[in-house]
């Protein structure tokens, strides 16, 4: 039976003065009560009131079915609220519960109580549940991208769990759970921790300020290519993009050098050691011993397009009869390694970014695991739209991914263009064509890729990323009036692109535009009628008046036309537009 704000306040008004905490505490002993059919007096010190709870809001240990469940409730129907739990549970609290950190004096007092009966019955339990309860719609929170990711760094820390079990059999399920219909969604079920052994001895290693460790040695190719195997493209989460196409130069310098090796006998495997780079992996935990080691829930943050055209390579052997005579050589191929452990998901992130440079890299790529893009990849698969933020990774889905995802259209938005989008809406058209700084710079970016647009209506995004794609005919349409009249438009591409758009959003006929022009990604011969129309008869007339005012004269006059991409061009032309046609500056936030 679901709780109700009824019960919650009853049960608030009536332990509060024992327990203290805030109303939506008691939201945990009245859900966990009924589940278990318990009193609810046999919960409530089970469960956290107040802060530094490390994102536990409640345990339950059923003896009977050898479960521990661990529990973090939200009294809202937002599931985005659990991103901030994940972090915590991240970056402390498994650890916490099942590793042996350093003391807390302000812990709040569930989590020593949890440890007490958990070392009572550790014997006991085979499985560990983690539920997220909340009063939304389970399978909108199971298809979050954000929710995703958090989901798997929270999984990589199943080894402390393991370690404290002392055996690697204990199931981990991850669950969201809603309280209005008690409706379950299972997420995942994790039983296995990818752990290696593999061949590697530090030759050197640096302990920095923050305990964060890198280990240097050499690395068999071949024990990577069986780690991707393994986990396929879970190996390169952390990565800032997906594996590149083959006919790169890098990748074929790879192959050919693999070819000399390996089938033609050209070359000694040692030397590809010497021509490659290196890969550096992101560890859980390393430990080693006779010139080999155990590596937990690796992640490789460069290297992905060596190990993938390695893989393709055996893959190619594969076919051949006599491929175990190929396996020794294989075997022999090392890259110098680079193995960081210790450390938190930002650190990883930079070390991702630093490394990532032997295939020629964007400033836009190093931006693609950042939490706010997959937080416009959920808002954009919310209408079936495919949001590539990762490099490549639109054309590496089969159409059976697409239909899993939910993807209903067979174009995607890029990373790249998004951006100059969002700045043609900001009116920020002198930073369209210097997109690789706004990028760079984190206040640039941080502007460009507002919160507040992740609740703005998508087809307003689609209406102005589409128009990108006509500016040439838009242009073109302008110059039809007088070439030599409006030659000056060429030089005035991303000021029209935003005052078409203004022009777009000013229109009576808006609610109109948005629902037959704005749920997909193509350009009918309809919308690009009117964006022309909107160029040619209103834009027009509008930087025609700019240049003729005193301010801009003197530019005009030596042909000198740099002006026409300016911030400030864009805000002239908007007060020209608010006089001659009553157009106001309007955002995609704006009702």
């Amino acid at each position: 039976m679901a709780v109700t704000i009824e019960k919650l306040k009853e049960t608030f008004s009536t332990h509060k003065h024992k327990y203290e905490g805030r109303l939506e505490d008691y939201f945990a002993p009245l859900f966990i009560a009924d589940k278990f059919e318990r009193p609810i007096e046999h919960v409530l010190d089970r469960c956290a009131y107040g802060n530094n709870d490390y994102g536990i809001d409640g345990y339950y240990i059923d003896k009977e079915a050898k479960n521990l469940y661990l529990y973090q409730f939200k009294w809202s129907d937002n599931y985005e609220l659990f991103k901030e739990t994940y972090k915590r549970l991240i970056k402390d609290g498994v650890e916490r519960i099942f590793g042996d950190p350093l003391t807390d004096t302000n812990i709040n007092k569930v989590i020593p109580k949890l440890k007490i009966e958990l070392d009572e019955y550790k014997d006991l339990i085979n499985k560990v549940f983690i539920c997220f309860v909340f009063n939304g719609d389970v399978e909108k929170a199971e298809g979050s991208r954000v929710l995703e990711s958090l989901r798997e760094d929270l999984e990589s820390k199943k080894h402390f769990i393991d370690n404290y079990f002392g055996t690697n059999d204990i199931t981990l399920t991850i669950q969201y759970i809603s309280n209005e219909t008690r409706k379950v969604n299972q997420t995942s079920r994790s039983k296995k921790t990818f752990q290696y052994e593999i061949k590697f001895r530090t030759q050197s290693s640096i302990l920095a300020t923050n305990n964060e460790e890198l280990h240097i040695g050499f690395l068999s190719l071949y024990d990577l290519y069986k780690m991707f195997v393994d986990m396929k493209q879970r190996l390169f989460e952390k990565n800032i993009r997906a594996g590149l196409d083959e006919s790169l130069a890098p990748n074929q310098a790879i192959k050919r050098s693999l070819k000399d090796i390996v089938i033609n006998n050209k070359t000694s495997p040692e030397y590809f050691t010497f021509h490659h780079n290196g890969v550096t992996l992101h560890a859980e935990k390393l430990s080693e011993s006779d010139g080999k080691a155990v590596i937990v829930e690796p992640r490789v943050l460069n290297g992905a397009q060596t190990i993938t055209t390695f893989s393709r390579f055996i893959e190619e052997l594969q076919k051949q009869p006599n491929f175990s005579d190929f396996e020794e050589k294989l075997n022999k191929i090392e890259v110098i390694g680079r193995i960081i452990t210790n450390c938190d998901q930002n650190f990883v992130t930079q070390v991702t970014i630093s490394n990532n440079k032997q295939n020629p890299v964007d400033s836009w790529n190093l931006r693609a695991n950042d939490l706010i893009q997959l937080e416009f990849e959920d808002k954009f698969i919310e209408d079936g739209l495919f949001y590539e933020r990762q490099e490549n990774s639109f054309a590496n889905l089969r159409d059976s991914d697409l239909e899993e995802k939910g993807i209903e259209h067979q174009k995607e938005i890029k990373i790249k263009k998004l951006a100059q989008t969002f700045l043609a809406i900001q009116g920020e058209i002198d930073k369209v064509s210097e997109i690789g700084k706004v990028f760079e710079t984190d206040s640039l970016y941080e502007k460009t890729f507002r919160q507040e647009y992740l609740k703005s209506d998508n087809r307003k995004i689609i209406l102005a990323y589409k128009i990108q794609f006509r500016l040439n005919a838009i242009i073109k349409e302008i110059e039809s009036k007088g070439e030599n009249k409006y030659f000056f438009i060429r030089y005035a591409r991303n000021l029209v692109w935003a005052l078409v758009f203004q022009g777009l959003l000013n229109d009576d006929k808006i609610d109109d535009l948005l629902e037959n022009y704005g749920n997909n990604l193509t350009v009918p011969a309809d919308f690009n009628s009117i964006i022309k129309d909107i160029g040619s008869k209103k834009v027009r007339l509008i930087i025609a008046e700019l240049i003729k005012q005193k301010k801009y004269q003197d530019y005009v006059e030596i042909g000198k036309f740099s002006f026409l991409r300016s911030r400030v061009a864009f805000v002239d032309c908007m007060s020209i537009a608010k006089s001659r046609y009553g157009w106001e500056m309007l955002s995609i936030t704006h009702k």
